[in-house]
């Protein structure tokens, strides 16, 4: 076996990347089996994922590997290693040693919620988790080779934002978190700003090499910037609006936080983060005496520029394009957090070990105390080796309590996630059976209607009359926030029907996609006085075309 297979085999590296594949699997196996389509699925089922209008030039080639087809299995099974990829990214760029350490990481990183919620767009999953590893490598290389790590760091982010742009953020709250574990451990500070120095340059020539390739690929397909979530005005900032965008950055963050519903559900999750985060935080105060950074002004001055920096760097979006929804899929650099307080932790622990494992510590401990007890048994009393030797029992009692403290919280806070994201296919499979059992009987009633024929337009919306079909969904208070996954019925546009039927009803129907038609149709009398499905008069001919109302018109619209 070759040193390169040798290396490739190494705990620190298979741990977190095997925890991540199984633990993947076991969270994620629903949707990778299962037929859990969402809205936007009914457009994709077959998709080259030409998203250069929305600025992603890359996902064409990061989703092509896997095919432009809806291939659930495929495209789940290649997300979670990439997912697998970035966790061993993330333990080699925090230098984790500890295995429990490891392989939480990895399982932290692939069961939070916003890996459901990308999973609910399964088509480009893939592509998604791909840019994911590459923000995290963006940081890692600049970090580990210090004069031209910064230069790969650059492309790996020019790259992943090609594919998806909110994965930005992951790399900027990385980069902070390095930071701010550099101050806690007393670097040298001349180190920690070039290191600082060093990430700059790499955000910015990143984000330079994106946007020049961005507009060749633009102008070589002859397109110009989507208007969807404000992309067309992507880096556009004058100094008048800033202000405002900055203040709304903080303002998610603080609203995300206290009422986003996926870190805190219930008890439970309270424990889980009571533990977790309130070990790191202990583990950091420890870390900062022992190191006598808590007497450096200097390392407190940049810890706390770096902590005011983290709600802009989770929302950089909003400093990009002050028009774009925040949704769960945006926010996978939050799962980042619960990382951060693994590795905080286990920093700790092993600076109190020296570099060791707290057995090998103990040991070593107790074999010095008794070479010291042999050598200076005529200058010490029985009392203070007794003394001594209770004091070193107590401080790695309180590590390992510590230890396993955090490493329950880990657990329950990954079991938290599991639960939701069960939840989240759950009411994605009622949807779908509901959205299917809808739609067979709203066929049977089309092609019942006198006057019928297969290729005869059709008029239709597909927003649906709450009176006539109630919200049914039990789920909404855990997967309000896990986008993708909410409500009552899989589909609301007219597309997304034809669509549905085609693929899964073998039904065909010619909507009328013309928005004036649309209009001209919704406002006139004949539609507004139909009743909705599935009342015997949602569905007629009228003029040659096949109105299908399935809701309640309130007023006229433009």
């Amino acid at each position: 076996m070759g040193k390169t297979e040798k290396k490739l085999l190494q705990p620190n590296i298979m741990i977190p990347f095997l925890t991540t594949i199984v633990v993947g699997l076991l969270v994620h196996f629903p949707v990778m089996i299962g037929n859990l389509p969402n809205a936007d699925a009914m457009t994709n089922f077959y998709f080259d994922q030409n998203m250069v209008t929305s600025g992603r030039w890359f996902l064409t080639v990061a989703c092509g590997f896997s095919s432009y087809y809806d291939l659930k299995w495929l495209i789940g099974i290649l997300s979670v290693f990439f997912l697998a990829v970035a966790a061993v990214f993330l333990t080699k760029l925090f230098g984790i040693k500890n295995y429990v350490a490891m392989g939480l990481t990895g399982a932290l990183l692939v069961a939070f919620p916003a890996v459901a919620a990308t999973f609910a767009y399964m088509y480009t999953a893939d592509g998604y988790f791909m840019a994911f590893a590459l923000s995290v490598l963006a940081v890692l290389l600049t970090k580990k080779y210090k004069k031209i790590g910064w230069l790969f760091g650059a492309l790996a982010l020019c790259f992943s934002m090609g594919t998806y742009q909110a994965y930005l953020a992951a790399t900027i709250l990385l980069c902070l978190f390095d930071l701010i574990l550099m101050c806690m451990e007393n670097r040298n500070i001349k180190e920690t700003l070039l290191q600082g120095v060093r990430y700059l340059a790499m955000g910015a020539l990143g984000g330079i090499l994106y946007f020049v390739v961005l507009k060749i690929c633009l102008a070589a397909q002859g397109k110009v910037l989507d208007t969807y979530q404000g992309i067309n005005n992507m880096g556009k900032v004058s100094v008048s609006t800033l202000p405002g965008m900055v203040l709304d950055a903080y303002k998610d963050f603080a609203g995300f936080l206290r009422s986003g519903k996926i870190f805190i559900l219930n008890g439970f999750s309270y424990a889980a983060l009571l533990l977790l985060f309130g070990i790191a935080i202990l583990s950091a105060v420890i870390l900062m005496i022992r190191t006598k950074a808590i007497g450096k002004w200097y390392q407190w001055l940049l810890i706390a520029v770096c902590v005011i920096l983290i709600p802009l760097g989770c929302n950089v979006i909003l400093l990009i394009s002050s028009e774009a929804f925040y949704h769960l899929l945006m926010r996978m650099q939050w799962g980042l957090f619960p990382v951060m307080a693994v590795v905080l932790t286990e920093r700790f622990l092993r600076f109190e070990t020296g570099g060791k494992s707290t057995e090998e510590s103990t040991a070593e401990s107790i074999k010095k105390n008794t070479k010291e007890s042999t050598k200076d048994k005529t200058k010490e009393s029985t009392k203070d080796k007794t003394k001594e030797s209770t004091k070193d029992k107590t401080k790695e009692s309180t590590k390992v309590i510590m230890g396993i403290a955090a490493t329950a919280g880990a657990l329950l806070l990954c079991w938290q996630y599991f639960l939701s994201d069960q939840i989240a296919y759950f009411n994605m499979t009622e949807r779908y059976e509901k959205t299917y059992a809808y739609c067979v009987r709203l066929a049977d009633r089309i092609e019942q209607t006198p006057g019928y024929y297969t290729g005869m337009p059709v008029m239709m919306i597909g927003v649906l009359d709450e009176n006539k079909y109630p919200v049914t969904d039990i789920t909404s208070d855990v997967t309000e926030r896990i986008y993708g996954s909410t409500g009552d019925m899989l589909i609301y546009k007219g597309e997304q029907f034809q669509a549905f039927m085609e693929h899964y009803l073998n039904v065909s129907l010619n909507v009328i996609t013309d928005d004036e038609k649309v209009v001209e149709i919704y406002n006139s009398d004949a539609y507004r006085e139909m009743d909705s499905f599935p009342a015997a008069d949602s569905v007629k001919v009228v003029d040659g075309i096949l109105y299908v109302k399935t809701e309640v018109p309130e007023r006229n619209v433009e």
